[in-house]
């Protein structure tokens, strides 16, 4: 905790930037130069521009994850940060559950958004460290 200086990996989002520009340039380029019947039995050709934004959206994520816990390390009260890691475990388990129930189809739709975006807060939560309590406090 001595050193409070936010250093995060600039190169990350740079190598993001750069892999959205080559998977645009290479569907709106390339992929049209070669022929469908090649296409179909390489699907990996056809599949490039996805895995490359795909690779540039969880490193753009990895990014932000390095970031905010530099930034939040130690900085947040237990008080504050255990009730909030239960909410975000029972929206996993509320959006699980929804997507079991038998009743509607509204709640069952909702439940994908629920459990992925919960997933995500989870391990974005889960890289942050309490500040830690006193002895005294407790």
């Amino acid at each position: 905790m001595a050193n409070n200086k936010i250093k995060p990996p600039f190169a990350i989002p740079v190598i993001s930037v750069l892999l959205v520009i080559f998977g645009a340039l290479y569907g709106k380029y390339i992929l049209v130069l070669i022929p469908v019947e090649e296409q179909i039995n390489n699907v990996i050709l056809t599949a490039v521009p996805f895995i490359c934004y795909f690779v540039a959206i969880l490193l753009v994520y990895i990014f932000l994850i390095n970031l905010f816990s530099q930034i939040l390390n130690h900085r947040i009260s237990p008080k504050v940060y255990k009730p909030l890691n239960f909410i975000i475990i029972a929206g996993i388990i509320g959006g699980i559950l929804m997507m079991l129930q038998p009743f509607t189809i509204i709640l069952f739709k909702a439940s994908f958004m629920v459990v992925l975006v919960s997933l995500l807060l989870f391990i974005f939560w889960s890289h942050i460290i309490p500040a830690h309590v006193a002895e005294e406090d407790e």
